[in-house]
This record gives structure tokens, C-alpha cells and sequence, in this order.
């Protein structure tokens, strides 16, 4: 049992951000008590994210009236500065919580700094960037909190804490344009301190900052372009060292065409052309994409993607069409199967805060999540990591290599499946026919087209590709439907009809005749609310193109491939 006071007494002490769940529990504390336990706890949990969101019922009046409490009975600056900065969350109209809040940053940022120099700044990085937000939001004390800001940067501080500075200052676009050289200069002078990803980071806020310099920004965006193309170059590696290994080919392509690129832009056109010369003799090397296996995971599916790399470098197309369709069942496994493979090590959720799940959509509209949330979870988890890190890169692997092209893909479709076979449709008193192909042909074009493009690392717009087949999915199936004799027919009021719609299609008993559990499934996660709801945020005109990518596009792909695996309802002869 846990009482109020003590936690009171560790919250005094206390000179970080780090979650007390691990030290106190909701229910440990009295139940007069929890209430304010509650809160507590939230402050250092996710209560920005919480409050912003409005996935959790909080009784506002109560909150603010307690922190104001807890402001006046603190002398820590760091709890000063959370609960005034929560109140203002929650009263975002009363800006006093917001000036406090900022007084109280002030004072404590510094303190949150790493004591090792060279460590990355996780507990000063989210204060920083809400100090720079609510200084700008509510015009108060800017110049205090620049001169704070340059105080770090100009400090003996390490090059991670002050690029992160900049990024955020970046992010909230917190100083003016004046500033701009001055920034430029210092991201020069911690280049040659950085490592790894660090050295990209600082060239990018390097290269954005030169652009506010206007007629004084060429020579400073020549440097960072030079020292990009350069770290491409040098991430080259020599074929001949690992002759058989068909990855070192690809990657070198991918550097080298980044390097002219960075060159050209740096204006130096020997260096441009030098790695143009080593693109022309790399292409040759080049066999196909390498399908990078690094994670952790099943062991199957590792060699699974492995086994069919070694199959597509023979041009066995169909071979990579056939396992999309009929996935293995441990790649696209079914929830029953995800929940028993990835146990919860999560031991702290939302319900033993005493909150409730609720799921927000594209909106911002919350519904509950339902019994099932922890499994969808999971299950989005798994197939988010299969599709990213196996399934996409060999699509494009194919497509690089031009196995797989809207050509030999419709051909496919047409001859060796369910989408070639002419359906009739009754048209104003006509028969006519179609078939399924004929309704994504456009569709499947369109994906082709894009997939090419983001190899070519030009811009993309997967809006046409996922329209068309989130869309023309839902037809398919509800002809697929109707063939094994399930409802596609609404009847509402005054005996009115209607299609029916997806979900509807989704519950009909007749698909398990059909499809396995593990396909429905998928479907669902990928068009209804249960995941991705592509085919309600297409049909509402919910998306906006920012909201289109290469992974829902991939995602309705598949599904589509999947419905390749129907096959037509035998019907019984009735003549004798």
C-alpha cells in the first residue's frame, strides 16, 4: 500500500523525467486517494499525448485545481514547470499556467542535461522543445529563452545535445533569419565531431539554415552537398572482395546515384562525374536488390524471403506472385497465432491507470477499442514489420530488375487467374461481361508506374494506385460473394435494397469456404476499422496525399493478389 504523502516525498526529490510506474502503482494507493495518485502518475506518463488527443476522460476542474495546489506546494522546478505546463493543456485560454511553466523551464533545462557530455540528451530534449513552443505560443520571455538556447549551444556541451537544439529550433521554426549564419557556422564546426547518422543530421540543418542566407547561401551549400556526396563515396565497397555477394553491387548503386546527385547540386562537376563513371561500371554488377535481414525474428521467415531472392534471380516471376497469394501461414499468421508468439512484456497498460482504450481515426474521432485492442496491436506490429523489411523490398527487387512489369503482371492476371474469367453484369436490360482485371487494370498500372519511380528516387503519388483498388477490392469480392451464394443484397426500410457493403461482405459465413481465417483477417486489418480502414478513408475522401505511401499501397496490393486465389463455385448439374 502506498500512500499520497510518500509519493509526494519521492516527487520532491525527484530530478528527472522518467516514469514512476515502476515505483508506484494506481491501485496501491487508498481509493479516496487514487484520484489524485492518478494524476500523478499521468504527469509522467503520456498526459500531453492523452490531453491533445482527448483519448481519456478527464475531469478538468478537478486537474487544474489540484496542480494548482501542487504549484504552490512544490519547490521543485521541475515539477513546477509539469504541472503548470498540464494545467495550460488543459485551460489552454490561460496563459498564466504557460508563463509559469516557462519560468519554471528556464530554470530547470539546464539541469536535465546529460552529465556526460557525449550522451544524447533524452530528458532535456522534450522539455527544450515545449520551453521553445510555449515561449513563441504565448510571446513570452523569447529572449530569454534564446539567450538560454545559444548558452547550451555555445557551451562545452557535447555535438549531439546542441544538433538536437537546432533540430528542435528547426522543427518550431523558434529563430529568425538573422540567426541563420550564425547556425550555419556552428553546424560546420561539429561536423568533424560527428559519427554515423549524426553527420547526415548536421549537413541537413546545415543546408536548411544556408537557405535563409538568400544570395550568401551558395557558398555554404556547396560545403554540405561536397561533404554528402562524399560520405557515399565512401561507404563504397569493392565487388571483387565478396565476388558472389549480390548486395554490395545494389548498395554501391544506391550510393553512387545519391553522390551524383549531392555533387551536382555542390556544382562540382569533376567530382559529379567521376561517380557517374562508377555508376556506368557498378550497373553492370548489378543482379538484384539485396533483401536485408537483420532483424530478429522468426527464423522461417528469414529464410523463406532468402530462399525466394535465390528463386527470382532465375526469373521465376510467378513464383513470387503464387507466394503473395498464398502466403505462407507463419508470415501472414492469424491473431490467434500472433497472440500466442508474441506473449506481453508490456507491464504497464493504459487499464492500470484506471483509463479505457479508445482508438482515434484519421478524424480524431475516438471509439472504443474493445476487448481485442492488446491482439490488434500485436498483429499490426508483425505485419508491419513483414511488409516493411521483407515483402516491399522484394517487390521492388523485381520491378528493379524488370521481372515484374505491368506487362508481365497482367498477363499473369489474365491467363494463369480468376481475374481473366468474363462476369456477367446486368445492365438496363442487357447482359454484359467484364472481367475482374478489367476493373484494377488501371490501378495496377498505376502501382507499377510508382513503384519504378521510387526506385528512381523520384517523387511518387500512390493516390491513383490505392483509390482504384481499395475501391474495385470491395467489388470483387462482393461478386466472389454472390457466387457462393452469401448475401449481397441490404434490405432496409419500405423494403428497400441496397449493395452491401464491405464489413458486411467480411461477416458473410460463405468466405471461410472460400479464404482461411488468416485471409479475412488480413482484409480486415487492411480496409475496415479493426486496422488501416483504407477503403472507408478512400470512399469518404478521408485521405489527404500526404496520407498515401508505398506501404498502404503494398498493402492493398496484396490483398488483391490474395483474391487471385478464388475459385468459382462449382455448381451442381441439374439435368438428368
Amino acid at each position: 500500500m502506498s500512500t499520497i504523502t510518500e509519493l509526494y516525498i519521492f516527487l520532491e526529490k525527484k530530478r528527472d523525467e522518467e516514469h514512476i510506474n515502476k515505483v508506484f502503482s494506481y491501485d496501491a494507493f487508498p481509493p479516496d486517494e487514487r484520484p489524485k495518485a492518478r494524476l500523478e502518475i499521468l504527469t509522467w506518463w503520456k498526459l500531453e499525448y492523452l490531453v491533445e488527443g482527448k483519448s481519456c476522460q478527464i475531469d478538468k476542474d478537478f486537474a487544474i485545481t489540484y496542480f494548482c495546489d501542487r504549484i504552490k506546494s512544490t519547490s521543485n522546478q521541475l515539477l513546477k514547470y509539469r504541472y503548470n505546463y498540464f494545467a495550460y493543456l488543459l485551460n489552454p485560454k490561460d496563459n498564466r499556467f504557460a508563463k509559469q511553466a516557462i519560468e519554471a523551464l528556464l530554470n530547470t533545462v539546464e539541469s536535465l542535461l546529460p552529465d556526460n557530455k557525449e550522451d544524447y540528451p533524452h530528458q532535456a530534449e522534450h522539455a527544450i522543445g515545449i520551453l521553445m513552443s510555449l515561449s513563441k505560443r504565448v510571446k513570452y520571455r523569447i529572449s530569454d529563452v534564446k539567450r538560454l538556447i545559444w548558452k547550451i549551444l555555445e557551451s562545452s556541451n557535447g555535438y549531439r545535445t546542441k544538433l538536437v537544439c537546432i533540430r528542435i529550433a528547426k522543427e518550431h521554426m523558434f529563430f529568425s533569419s538573422t540567426d541563420s549564419e550564425k547556425l550555419v557556422c556552428l553546424c560546420k564546426e561539429l561536423l568533424p565531431l560527428t559519427t554515423d547518422g549524426w553527420r547526415e543530421s548536421c549537413c541537413e540543418l546545415g543546408l536548411f539554415y544556408a537557405s535563409k542566407l538568400q544570395n550568401l547561401a551558395k557558398p555554404h551549400t556547396s560545403f554540405f552537398y561536397e561533404i554528402l556526396g562524399d560520405m557515399e563515396m565512401e561507404q563504397l565497397q569493392d565487388p571483387a572482395v565478396e565476388p558472389n555477394n549480390i548486395a554490395i553491387p545494389l548498395m554501391n548503386d544506391g550510393h553512387l546515384e545519391k553522390a551524383m546527385g549531392f555533387y551536382q547540386k555542390a556544382g562540382l562537376t569533376e567530382k559529379r562525374n567521376t561517380a557517374e563513371q562508377k555508376f556506368r561500371e557498378n550497373k553492370k554488377k548489378v543482379v538484384i536488390p539485396h533483401i536485408k535481414i537483420e532483424r530478429k525474428t522468426n527464423k522461417q521467415v528469414v529464410n523463406y524471403f532468402e530462399n525466394l531472392a535465390k528463386d527470382l534471380l532465375e526469373g521465376k516471376l510467378s513464383w513470387l506472385l503464387i507466394n503473395l497469394a498464398l502466403p505462407v501461414r507463419f508470415m501472414f499468421p492469424s491473431f490467434k497465432q500472433i497472440r500466442e508468439r508474441m506473449p506481453d512484456n508490456n507491464p504497464t497498460t493504459i487499464e492500470e491507470l484506471g483509463l479505457e482504450n479508445t482508438i482515434m481515426d484519421i478524424n480524431g474521432n475516438n471509439r472504443k477499442a474493445g476487448i481485442d485492442f492488446d491482439m490488434q496491436q500485436k498483429y499490426d506490429l508483425w505485419i508491419t514489420n513483414l511488409v516493411r523489411n521483407y515483402v516491399i523490398p522484394i517487390i521492388l527487387s523485381t520491378v528493379q530488375t524488370k521481372q515484374l512489369t505491368y506487362r508481365r503482371l497482367k498477363s499473369w492476371f489474365l491467363n494463369d487467374t480468376c481475374f481473366g474469367i468474363p462476369i456477367e453484369y446486368a445492365r438496363s436490360n442487357r447482359i454484359v461481361t467484364a472481367s475482374w482485371f478489367s476493373q484494377i487494370d488501371y490501378g495496377i498500372e498505376a502501382l507499377i508506374k510508382q513503384y519504378n519511380r521510387f526506385l528512381q528516387g523520384k517523387s511518387t503519388d500512390w493516390r491513383t494506385s490505392i483509390d482504384v483498388l481499395s475501391i474495385r477490392f470491395e467489388g470483387v469480392l462482393r461478386d466472389m460473394v454472390g457466387d457462393y451464394g452469401g448475401r449481397v443484397i441490404k434490405l432496409g426500410r419500405d423494403n428497400c435494397t441496397s449493395q452491401a457493403l464491405l464489413d458486411d461482405l467480411l461477416r458473410e459465413p460463405c468466405l471461410l469456404e472460400v479464404f482461411k481465417i488468416e485471409d479475412i483477417e488480413f482484409f480486415e486489418y487492411v480496409f475496415t476499422s479493426k486496422g488501416y480502414n483504407i477503403r472507408n478513408n478512400v470512399a469518404h475522401s478521408f485521405y489527404i496525399p500526404s496520407d498515401y505511401g508505398i506501404f498502404q499501397a503494398t498493402l492493398v496490393f496484396l490483398c488483391i493478389l490474395r483474391l487471385t486465389t478464388f475459385r468459382p463455385h462449382e455448381k451442381e448439374n441439374t439435368d438428368d
